[in-house]
C-alpha cells in the first residue's frame, strides 16, 4: 500500500472513531452527557491520557471505554508504522539514489562539470539539459539548489567546488570541460587552478565578475574568461545597429528544430572528409550543410576556400537545420 493511502487511511480512522465515541458515550450515559463531554472523554481513552472520568460510568460505559482503548491502542500501533515506514522508506529512498546517481557519475567520460548553481549557472545548465543531457554534473553548496535539481533528474553534487574531494567526486579527471561560476572571482581563481591541475587539456571556462580579474583567470588556465558585464554590453550594442544578425545568431546558437542552428565537430581519423578538399567532399550533397570555420591548432578559418583539405582533428563549425546537421555527423565519424 502507497504512503499517500495509509496517511489518508489513518486520518480517516480518527476522525472515525473520535465521532463514533462522541456518539456513542451520549447514547450509553444519557442527555446528562454533553456532545463535549463524550468527545473528551473519547480523546483521553483512545489517547491514553489518564485524566479522570467526566462522569461517572455506568456499566456500560466502562465496556465501551475498554473498547475504545483497545481500539486506540490499535490505532496508535498503525500510527506508529505508518510514520516509521515513511521516514525510514524516505532515508532508504535518498540513500539509493544518491548511491545510484554517484555511480552513474563514475561511469561518466568526457563531460562537463558547472560550478556554481546560480544565475549564470541555470543558463549553462538550461543549454546542457538541452543539448548534452545526462553528460553534465553541477556542484553546489547550497541544499535547497541542489536538491531542486535532483528533482529534474539532473547529476547534482552537494559541496564545495574549491575542495578537491568534490571536483574528484565529480569527475573532473575524465570530464572533457567545466563551466566555473561561482560568487567570488577568487574562488573561481582557485577552481581553474585546481581544474587545471588535475587535467592539463581540460577545456576550462570561467566567469569573471570584475574586468580585472579576466587577465588573473586567463593566468590561472582558463581557455576562456566570460565578463557578464562585457558581454551585456557588446550583445545590447549589437542590438542597437545590427538586430537582424543578432536574431538570426540566438536562433542558431538555440538550436531551435525550425531554424537554423550552429554546431562543431571534430575531424575523426579515417573517417569520410579526412584527406577530402571541401570541393570533393560533396557536403551540400550530402548533408545540405554549410562550413563557416575550420579550427586548425590554434589557427582559426572562416569561410574556407573550395581547396582546403580537412584533416583529422580539425574542428569545423556548421550551419544548417536540425536534419542538415544530422546528415553532416557522419561525415566525421568513423563507419
Amino acid at each position: 500500500m502507497q504512503i499517500q493511502q495509509r496517511l489518508l487511511n489513518l486520518t480517516f480512522a480518527l476522525f472515525f472513531l473520535l465521532f463514533c465515541g462522541t456518539v456513542a458515550y451520549r447514547a450509553v450515559e444519557g442527555d446528562h452527557w454533553t456532545m463535549l463531554d463524550g468527545l473528551f472523554m473519547t480523546v483521553i481513552t483512545l489517547f491514553t491520557v489518564g485524566y479522570s472520568e467526566v462522569h461517572t460510568l455506568s456499566s456500560s460505559g466502562r465496556m465501551l471505554t475498554i473498547i475504545l482503548i483497545l481500539l486506540g491502542g490499535g490505532f496508535m500501533a498503525y500510527a506508529a508504522s505508518t510514520i516509521a515506514q515513511m521516514l525510514f522508506e524516505g532515508k532508504i529512498r535518498e540513500i539509493w539514489g544518491h548511491k545510484k546517481m554517484r555511480k552513474q557519475i563514475n561511469d561518466l567520460k568526457n563531460h562537463y562539470i558547472v560550478c556554481g548553481a546560480g544565475k549564470t549557472a541555470q543558463e549553462i545548465i538550461k543549454s546542457l539539459k538541452g543539448n548534452a543531457p545526462n553528460q553534465f554534473v553541477v556542484i553546489d553548496i547550497d541544499h535547497a539548489r541542489v536538491e531542486k535539481l535532483l528533482e529534474e533528474n539532473i547529476f547534482a553534487i552537494e559541496g564545495d567546488a574549491t575542495s578537491d574531494e568534490v571536483l574528484i567526486e565529480a569527475g573532473i579527471e575524465r570530464a572533457a570541460g567545466v563551466a566555473v561560476t561561482l560568487p567570488t572571482d577568487a574562488d573561481n581563481v582557485f577552481v581553474t587552478l585546481s581544474a587545471r591541475g588535475f587535467k592539463s587539456d581540460l577545456f576550462v571556462v570561467a566567469k569573471a565578475e570584475k574586468i580585472d580579474s579576466i587577465a588573473k583567470l586567463r593566468k590561472a588556465g582558463a581557455n576562456k574568461v566570460v565578463s557578464p558585464n562585457i558581454i551585456a554590453g557588446a550583445r545590447m550594442a549589437s542590438m542597437l545597429y545590427r538586430p537582424t544578425v543578432m536574431d538570426f545568431m540566438d536562433a542558431a546558437l538555440a538550436g531551435d528544430n525550425n531554424a537554423m542552428k550552429m554546431e562543431e565537430f571534430r575531424i575523426q581519423s579515417k573517417s569520410y572528409l579526412d584527406g577530402k578538399a571541401i570541393k570533393d567532399a560533396e557536403i551540400r550533397q550530402r548533408s545540405g550543410a554549410i562550413i563557416v570555420s575550420v579550427r586548425r591548432e590554434s589557427e582559426t578559418i572562416v569561410n574556407p576556400l573550395p581547396t582546403l583539405v580537412f584533416k583529422a582533428f580539425d574542428i569545423l563549425v556548421v550551419l544548417g537545420t536540425s536534419e542538415q546537421i544530422s546528415n553532416f555527423s557522419p561525415l566525421t565519424k568513423v563507419k
